[in-house]
């Protein structure tokens, strides 16, 4: 029996950026992003998913799975990354003012800034990975957002998770990423034994998205070493 997947998408994201992996790899479990604390979100997934699970996640997602990884090492039989960032929030001050933004009435504007800076607009699938992320934001909507990114503005630093991480390991980032750097994902490989990092050019910050097919094979080489 294949090890169940658990998905956690990215901010203003929901199944449909995990679409072509869930199609073409079965078994897998999407959870909705953290809209209280990370801590709580991960407690809850904790209590639905299996004993033991693979562990994927984008940006939000991927900081939800380090918090997931501090609290229940044991039950992670694998790590695949994407656009991670295990920092504290680098710019609170900055998000709040987004937030603020977004009630006042300017969702659609934060939305357009965030997908400038997500997706590559140049790569192969980038007009049509840029009209799935906004149709994602727009079911999300700014209500949603607020709570998203308010539990990201109180994360923790989760870098004492990743040096205890003994589970096979894959950091999949995108050459363009403008929220989390090629140079991120090197220093999470660099303390993690044996993490394989691939790195996707023409990508930015949502690989599944914008290089679909490539996400898909390493994920399924990802899954087979876990097995």
């Amino acid at each position: 029996m294949a090890l169940p997947l658990v998905l956690l998408p990215a901010m203003l994201c929901d199944a449909e950026l995990y679409r072509e992996q869930t199609e073409r790899l079965g078994g897998a479990s999407i959870f909705p992003v953290a809209e209280t604390s990370l801590e709580t979100a991960a407690q809850s997934i904790l209590r639905q998913a299996p004993p033991r699970f693979a562990l994927a996640g984008t940006s939000a997602g991927g900081n939800l799975a380090l918090e997931i990884l501090a609290q229940a090492p044991e039950r992670v039989a694998g790590l695949w990354l994407m656009g991670a960032n295990p920092d504290l929030s680098a710019d609170p001050a900055g998000a709040r003012r987004m937030n603020e933004r977004v009630r006042a009435g300017a969702f659609d504007a934060v939305i357009d800034e965030l997908e400038a800076r997500a997706v590559h607009a140049s790569g192969p699938r980038g007009p049509e990975a840029a009209a799935t992320f906004r149709r994602m934001a727009h079911r999300a909507g700014p209500e949603r957002f607020v709570r998203q990114n308010d539990a990201m503005i109180t994360r923790h630093d989760r870098w004492s998770a990743l040096d205890r991480l003994q589970a096979p390991t894959l950091l999949l980032w995108g050459r363009h990423d403008q929220f989390a750097s090629v140079d991120r994902a090197q220093e999470i490989a660099s303390r993690v034994p044996g993490a394989r990092l691939i790195v996707l050019d023409d990508c930015g910050h949502l690989p599944t998205l914008e290089q679909p097919e490539a996400s898909t094979a390493a994920a399924r080489e990802w899954l087979t070493s876990i097995a």
